[in-house]
């Protein structure tokens, strides 16, 4: 557990240390003193470890020391979270991406980073969706985004691409659905898919391609009904259903990673999945652009579908210093850079150096950045919306997954009854 600040500070560096907005800013010096965080995060494996590690070290440069409680498995980690947050006991920062609705629903409960944010210029490069999703629609910070994973990546076997005659990945779903008939005619899996989690992730990437960025925003951000039963809403639908027949019997049982190795395989023509799939290719040596391609979903050319992984701070009575060190940590340009070298993902920020980056990254980036200006860029809807509602729009679109029977409009209906439900 933290420490109190009246257990780390005399009165008089507490009392200079958070009175105002100067001396919040002074927090971020190291010459205050060897002060700790304790942090919870998920990251476990090898290349999580590495690059998680990269932030520790630019915060333990400061002079702060980092307090390391590493979970495996993200359900876990947020299991642990809500006990010690419930218990009185919260950590001084936490991993966060699909919770902070539920815990910025209490914001006296959470460090105030506003004047670190002012002083630091956060508001002027990250994006509108980002902006909403680490304010949680108010004019305060409750997160503090770290970097961001696109969705909308159709991941393509180049060979498999060219065994059926296509020189470019496919620009809308007609054209994809023409060349998955070929592909299966070729002995290949057209779509390759993974358990019941990667069904819902689906949708919401379809969908995104069917419906315009202000529809999609208000279906899954706001649940307005309208949006809920759009013609984009049932396009979306029969993409969905469409898509379903292309899918091996046996997906269901099969996890993200493994549906990954079918296409790098080539017994799979494409899979639809974050840019984390990228770590999969890099490890088994193959090169973007010339074993594969990490391209748009059809329909999102340029488009950008985001989550974000971000860190909550919690306050012990006030923000200590070390807090906000770490928060400023966090939104450097530089650590930002370091960490996605290594996670796979590209920095939030959108003034931030990607040159050393791979071209599956340079491209996400680009489109990032683009989309944030043109309005296109969304965020993924777990991260604005409460878990009681996504689970039951999860719900709805299993259902449809598993049942020819049910109807583009019936699901749309069943999504506006989950969403007045719950």
């Amino acid at each position: 557990m933290a420490t109190s600040l009246n257990r780390v500070f005399s009165r008089n560096v507490l009392s200079t240390a958070v009175m105002t907005a100067a001396s919040c800013w002074a927090l971020v010096s190291p010459a205050l003193a060897a002060e700790s965080v304790e942090v919870i995060h998920w990251w476990t494996s090898g290349g999580e470890t590495a690059a998680v590690g990269k932030f520790k070290e630019a915060f333990t440069a400061k002079g702060f020391e980092w307090k390391d409680l590493a979970v495996g498995g993200a359900d876990n980690q947020r299991m642990l979270l809500k006990a010690r947050v419930g218990k009185g006991s919260s950590p001084d920062a936490a991993q966060i991406n699909s919770d902070v609705r539920a815990y910025a629903a209490d914001r006296s409960n959470l460090a105030n980073l506003d004047a670190l944010a002012a002083k630091e210029g956060w508001d002027s490069v990250l994006p509108a969706p980002v902006l909403r999703y680490a304010k949680m629609g108010g004019s305060t910070y409750v997160a503090v985004p770290i970097n961001v994973h696109r969705q909308n990546v159709m991941w393509i076997n180049a060979a498999a691409l060219k065994k059926i005659g296509a020189s470019a990945p496919p620009a809308t779903w007609e054209e994809f659905f023409a060349m998955a008939d070929k592909a299966k005619a070729a002995g290949m899996i057209p779509l390759a898919m993974g358990e019941d989690t990667w069904v819902n992730f689906f949708f919401y990437t379809v969908a995104y391609s069917t419906m315009p960025p202000d529809g999609f925003r208000k279906a899954f951000y706001d649940a307005d009904e309208t949006a809920l039963k759009s013609p984009g809403m049932l396009r979306a639908f029969e993409i969905f259903r469409k898509s379903r027949s292309y899918v091996d019997r046996s997906a269901s049982t099969r996890k993200w990673n493994e549906a990954t190795q079918m296409v790098i395989q080539g017994k799979a023509f494409a899979q639809v999945m974050g840019d984390w799939a990228k770590g999969e290719f890099v490890q088994a040596g193959k090169k973007p652009n010339e074993d594969y391609l990490c391209a748009s979903v059809p329909g999102t050319a340029n488009g950008h579908l985001f989550n974000s992984d971000a860190f909550m701070f919690f306050k012990h009575g006030k923000e200590s210093a070390a807090q906000l060190a770490l928060a400023q940590t966090l939104m450097n340009k530089e650590a930002q850079q370091a960490f996605s070298l290594l996670k796979g993902s590209v920095p939030v920020r959108t003034d931030a150096d990607v040159s050393k980056f791979d071209e599956c990254s340079k491209k996400s980036y680009a489109d990032f950045v683009s989309a944030g200006k043109s309005g296109t860029l969304a965020a993924a809807p777990n991260m604005i919306q409460s878990p009681a509602r996504i689970a039951a729009w999860r719900d709805v679109f299993l259902a449809f997954w598993n049942d020819e029977g049910m109807t583009a409009q019936q699901g749309a209906d069943k999504l506006v009854a989950a969403a007045k439900a719950n």
